[in-house]
Parts: structure tokens; sequence; C-alpha cells
């Protein structure tokens, strides 16, 4: 297991979106319940078991491993988008992101956003933050194209950052399952506790703030 003394050297930082750099989860979460509850029937409890054992994935795709070919599953997708959208730019950015953000673009890292919501929707977040020059890209989600190893794949090809240069920070169970055999994963305690990262089989880096991310990471 790694100590916060075991450096991990890089060439890229990709940060996750939802509950790593934006405090969104909460309210992601709430209407990811509420629609689970109105369009398949469950209870409040069900559906936020349903639906934290499955964050870290698109809805599409969190709706379709819990209701496998339920009648109602566009539906809900659709619903879910469209509550979305009507809030996700009133969610707040954690304390010290920006202070983070800036201090590993200062520090000569190639720094991106992965996320599972549509590429347009965080584009437009960090621009009207102010941080699109945080970050050399940001990528999103589309059919074909999702976090994981379609994200790492990309910033290894168009960027030229081999995937053992490359370090991925999210805060989900997710995050490092999709992380495995591609890069090197540092998690964010949140949702999610160090003890249910081990369980899962992380045995590198876990923070409990994004501020401790600098403190590991050194460039290559």
């Amino acid at each position: 297991m790694l100590l916060m003394t075991d450096k991990l050297r890089c060439e890229a930082i990709i940060f996750d979106f939802d509950g790593t750099l934006a405090d969104s989860m909460p309210f992601l979460e709430s209407i990811g319940v509420l629609v689970m509850m109105g369009f398949h029937g469950v209870s409040k409890d069900e559906a936020a078991s349903r639906y934290k054992m499955t964050t870290g994935l698109p809805y599409e795709h969190q709706i379709k491993l819990n209701f496998p070919d339920h009648e109602q599953n566009e539906a809900a997708i659709e619903e879910f988008e469209r509550m979305k959208i009507e809030r996700i730019f009133n969610q707040e950015l954690f304390p010290d992101a920006r202070e983070v953000l800036a201090e590993v673009r200062r520090r000569g890292f190639s720094v991106f956003v992965s996320s599972s919501t549509f590429k347009p929707t965080i584009t437009e977040y960090f621009r009207r933050l102010g941080l699109l020059d945080s970050f050399d890209g940001i990528l999103g989600y589309r059919p074909g194209f999702e976090k994981g190893a379609d994200h790492f794949k990309h910033v290894a090809k168009e960027y030229g950052i081999p995937l053992e240069d490359i370090v991925f920070i999210g805060d989900s169970l997710k995050d490092y399952e999709r992380s495995k055999g591609f890069c090197r994963f540092i998690a964010l305690e949140g949702m999610f506790t160090e003890a249910d990262f081990r369980q899962a089989g992380h045995n590198g880096h876990v923070v409990s703030s994004l501020k401790d991310v600098p403190k590991i990471v050194e460039k290559k």
C-alpha cells in the first residue's frame, strides 16, 4: 500500500468531474433516485443503493444495468438529462479545486477532465467559471466514447502521453474499476470511503481532499 510520501511520477493528470472537481454528487444522486422511483417503481432506499453502486457511469448505463430491458428506460434517461441540464451549472466546484488545478498546471503537468456528462455541457460549465485554460482537454460522454478506456486511450494517442504516465483521480468505485489495466489511480473519498476502495482492490493512494494531490504527484 502506497504512503503519502510515495510519489507518482507522471506526465498527465486526468480529473473526474462529478464528485471530484465539482460538488455535484448530492444533486445528481437526488435526481437519479427520483427518476428510478418514478419510472421503475422502486423504494427510495433501493433506488439510492442502485444509484450508488453504479455511480461513475453515464446515467444511461446506470439505468440499463439496474433495469435491463425495462419499457420505461428511455423515458427515464431523458427525464434525468432534462433535470440535470436545468441545474448542473449551479453546482459549485469543491473549495480547493481551483487552487489544485492552478498548481498542477504551474508544475507543468498536462491536465484533463473526464466526465460521463456530454462534452458541450462540461465545456460550458468551465467556460462560465473562466477555467477553460486550466485544461489541455475536456473529455465528455458520447455513445462509444466513455470515461475510462476510451478517454485514457484518446489522451495517449492525441497528446502522445503513454498510459503509464497518466494518473486518473476519481471518487467512485466505477472510476477505479475503469482505471485498472490502463493508468494509475488516486481515489478521492466522498461517496465512498477508503475502506470501500480497499475492499474493491485499490492498493494505491486514497486522499480525503484534492489539496493532497499535489503532494503525491511528481512531474516525470
